[in-house]
């Protein structure tokens, strides 16, 4: 029986050609193998192993398709979602675009043929949108960016409804987006609806919208307004002990204050 460490998941490699080898020219790897790769790639992404995660979850992709698994399956279709995901972290725009752009279409696809009854299609679909809009942003395509935006929260809204947790999410990364476009009233219309939805809707971002608000009022030249802000919503990340939102809060603030 072999074991490999969780350390060093480049020995999965290893087994798929020696069972590759085992079965000669155009052997196709067994499945156990595959989903092996698979298991493999979750925990080098959980090590934050990002090469090694992309490379085993290509692999993963690769066996399935030997196996006859099609590509527009629900697995492939989540391990691509995945590996833009992971592309994205590794600044690889290039792939994580290919890789978000193949999971929209097929999502899309079923969506089109199922309805949008199946939320964990619609979901996988948002998060690819979403997913495509931040990595525009980090290219500098803007206007891209916000076009993913907007489609995505029209396609939630449409799909699962104007409450939807999601929304208030896609809302703030837009306004975040036109934030860094220097059109700052569009992003405080953008991130005053996201605050309202997040409020209701999703708690678990309402702190991390409003400091996201506050930024944009201090842009605005309202450092009262702001500051205001930032102190509601260190108060509601202290009592949830999101410890990140903490410290993007304690530094916006610090950066306020030498401002005055």
């Amino acid at each position: 029986k072999a074991v490999v460490s969780t350390q060093s998941t480049g020995g999965a490699m290893e087994l798929v050609r020696e069972d590759l080898q085992r079965g000669g020219e155009g052997a196709v790897p067994e499945e156990r193998i595959v989903y092996l790769l698979d298991q493999l790639g979750n925990i080098a992404l959980t090590l934050e192993r990002y090469d090694e995660a992309a490379k085993l979850y290509q692999a993963t992709i690769d066996g399935l398709a030997l196996n006859n698994i099609p590509r527009n399956s629900r697995k492939i279709t989540e391990l691509f979602l995945k590996l833009g995901q992971i592309y994205a972290i590794m600044s690889d725009y290039t792939q994580a675009e290919l890789s978000f752009l193949h999971v929209i279409e097929v999502t899309t696809a079923q969506l089109r043929k199922d309805g949008p009854s199946n939320r964990d299609v619609v979901h996988m679909n948002g998060l690819a949108f979403e997913g495509l809009g931040k990595i525009y942003v980090s290219m500098g395509q803007l206007e891209n960016a916000l076009h993913m935006y907007r489609y995505s929260i029209e396609f939630a809204r449409s799909s699962l409804g104007k409450t939807d947790a999601q929304i208030p999410v896609l809302l703030s990364d837009m306004a975040f987006t036109y934030q860094r476009a220097g059109r700052l009233e569009e992003a405080l219309e953008a991130v005053n609806e996201a605050v309202l939805l997040a409020e209701k809707n999703n708690p678990m971002v309402y702190q991390t919208i409003l400091c996201n608000k506050a930024t944009i009022l201090s842009e605005l030249g309202e450092a009262g307004k702001a500051e205001v802000l930032y102190e509601k919503a260190l108060k509601i990340a202290t009592k949830k002990s999101d410890w990140q939102t903490i410290q993007e809060v304690k530094r916006n603030l610090k950066i306020l204050k030498q401002q005055d």
